[in-house]
């Protein structure tokens, strides 16, 4: 079963929170509050979408083509720069194709500060999976209308399929008049507006069944806009480019950290043979050979009978052998990636795998230019290397490498 947790939060410090937790798609107890780090913990391994005040973020539609989503990212914020009226260095940028052929792209603006705060805490949780969306287009929405959602303090306005922005609810009956005739001069007929209008009558403020009316409407709102969210899951995650958060399956951490620590063995011991038959590394043997030694024990728990790097590579041929796993591209990869990445002094490998003919090769670097190039340096005419899941974990970035033969 899937449980979600949808979240709200009001202000900056993330203090003021109110959530509820869905059972597949439907609501399992009543509207909870607290500081965001409440909920965090309670969601810890479900899914969490955190919905962003429409005050919060703005929308925008560009025409922009680029080879790659990192070049979109650089340039939006020069293209906007005129439109906003914050320092674009403050801000952070989320990008979603709506057209791929006509170059058009949605974007999301939002404090740089605010989505750094986000991402902190988030990322101090693991969960099945992690996304801040606008609350702007989590409101329901029909082709041809515009949708209200009204609430005591904040209003969301959703003109279009990708259009709207947030109102402070004291001054709607001030804006909404101006948009209105505004749309009926353009059109030349009235917009139809839908309302979700979710204020408390006023009149019964301070009191125990106001407060009780307040929850219940609160309730009913988030409903609203989280079963939205279950059927449009495509739409706009902020959390991208050095904020994107990479989740993981639950129970399958065990099974990798062994072949992580497998495939870590077979790359170091693939270099010490290649350092010592080449004769190019002969200054280092002994530290090689001690080293070896030293990872022998750890992993294998034993001291090697022999040679530590003859004794590993016996076991290493011997586990893949009882896994009916090729040999030959596991070799392949290794001789292909191994020199490249520890020759780069500011790469690290962090946990490596080899499965139906692919190597993943997680490594932690310093700058996303690092494992562009590790990608272009490692790929030949008979591997092909993909980089995937690309994060930034406080200022050290962290991709997976996935090499596969190329098919002729």
């Amino acid at each position: 079963m899937n449980v979600y947790f949808f979240v709200q939060f009001k202000g900056t410090d993330l203090e003021q929170c109110q959530w509820l937790r869905f059972n597949e798609r439907t609501p399992a107890g009543p509207l909870s509050y607290g500081a965001f780090e409440d909920v965090l913990g309670a969601a810890e391994g479900h899914h969490l979408v955190v919905f962003a005040p429409s005050t919060d973020v703005n929308l925008a539609i560009i025409d922009l083509k680029a080879k790659s989503h990192r070049q979109m990212i650089a340039a939006v914020p020069y293209m906007l720069e005129e439109e906003l009226s914050e320092d674009v260095e403050n801000l952070h940028f989320a990008l979603s194709t709506i057209d791929k052929k006509e170059g058009k792209q949605l974007v999301g603006v939002v404090s740089g500060e605010l989505i750094v705060k986000l991402y902190t805490a988030i990322t101090a949780h693991s969960y099945l999976s992690a996304a801040v969306v606008p609350q702007t287009l989590s409101i329901p929405y029909a082709s041809d209308t515009w949708s209200l959602f009204i609430r005591d303090e904040a209003t969301t306005l959703r003109t279009g399929e990708y259009q709207g922005y947030g109102i402070d609810t004291i001054n709607l009956d001030e804006i909404l008049p101006v948009e209105t005739a505004a749309y009926r001069q353009q059109h030349d007929r009235d917009v139809d507006l839908v309302e979700y209008d979710f204020r408390v009558d006023p009149k019964h403020k301070d009191t125990l069944m106001d407060e009780e009316r307040a929850a219940a409407a609160e309730s009913e709102a988030l409903a609203l806009i989280g079963r939205y969210w279950l059927d449009h899951q495509n739409m706009l995650n902020l959390l991208q480019g050095v904020y994107q958060i990479k989740t993981q399956m639950p129970g399958t951490l065990k099974q990798w950290m062994i072949a992580a620590s497998l495939m870590v063995v077979s790359l170091l011991l693939f270099l010490t043979n290649m350092a010592i038959s080449n004769h190019q590394l002969s200054t280092q043997s002994q530290q090689l050979g001690e080293a070896m030694n030293s990872i022998y024990t750890e992993i294998f728990h034993d001291e090697p009978a022999n040679e530590a790097a003859v004794a590993m590579r016996k076991k290493i041929i011997g586990l893949q052998g009882s896994q009916g796993g090729p040999v030959t591209p596991f070799l392949h990869f290794v001789a292909a990636s191994g020199k490249i990445i520890l020759n780069d002094r500011e790469s690290r490998i962090v946990r490596m795998s080899y499965n139906n003919k692919q190597m993943n090769i997680d490594i932690e670097t310093t700058a996303f230019d690092k494992l562009e190039a590790l990608q272009q340096q490692i790929g030949s005419d008979t591997i092909i290397v993909d980089l995937k899941a690309v994060t930034n974990n406080k200022g050290k970035i962290n991709g997976r490498l996935v090499l596969a033969e190329v098919k002729h």
